[in-house]
């Protein structure tokens, strides 16, 4: 796949960030357990994006609530659209089942690569860092990155400029020498209003939103956007 037509880049960058959610991590599990609570396996899209709405909404207003408190009120309101009375503990059994989640396949490749090319990676979650690093330590991939990082630092969410900020900062670089890295179009719009590089990992081969910013490079899995980011520069 070629690489979209968006900002151009000079050089390779000296960190990447990842996203978590999805990026990083593979939900698909989760989709058993929704089935199981009687609402059907795709309700788990329905959930996440009901999540990431009110997440957004209180972002917007400059206002925050615990990423757990947010994926409950989700639940609650997915199983009330869908008539259903959920049993006692299911939000605990979500909520479980969310924090064992696997990584993709491609993810311990791709940390590798960076690795051996000498840049530094993170992740950067919308969630809690330990509920990240849990989860990304029962993959045997978190020390393969060089931090864990949350929004709960800046108190705002992405796709608000405060968190890609703050990761530049961490890793050391100026804002155009990071990329970002995500499956969501939203995330790569963010970072790039925030000016960041950005890769766009397209699992679903789906068309990029023309009203968002577009992509530095992209790629169907994660080891094409590392192989063209790290490619930058050098033609």
């Amino acid at each position: 796949m070629t690489n979209a037509p968006g900002r151009r880049a000079s050089r390779r960058p000296e960190a990447v960030v990842f996203d978590v959610n999805e990026t990083l991590t593979d939900l698909a599990p989760l989709e058993q357990v929704f089935a199981a609570l009687g609402l059907g396996s795709t309700a788990l899209r329905w959930w996440f994006a009901v999540l990431l709405r009110d997440g957004f909404a209180l972002t917007a207003t400059g206002d925050r609530a615990a990423f757990g408190d947010l994926a409950l009120a989700a639940l609650d309101e997915v199983a009330a659209a869908s008539d259903r009375v959920l049993p006692g503990g299911a939000g605990t059994q979500v909520m479980e089942a969310f924090g064992r989640v696997p990584v993709h396949h491609d993810v311990e490749a791709a940390l590798d690569r960076l690795k051996s090319a000498g840049v530094a990676t993170f992740a950067l979650t919308n969630g809690s860092a330990p509920l990240a690093r849990r989860i990304l330590g029962a993959a045997g991939v978190v020390d393969r990155l060089t931090d864990v990082l949350s929004v709960d630092v800046v108190g705002h969410w992405k796709p608000r400029p405060e968190p890609y900020w703050y990761a530049a900062e961490v890793a050391g670089a100026a804002f155009d020498h990071v990329a970002l890295v995500a499956v969501h179009p939203w995330d790569i719009h963010g970072a790039a209003s925030a000016g960041l590089m950005t890769g766009w990992v397209n699992r679903d081969r789906r068309q990029y939103p023309t009203f968002y910013r577009p992509p530095t490079v992209q790629s169907i899995d994660l080891h094409g956007v590392v192989e063209r980011l790290l490619a930058l520069g050098d033609h």
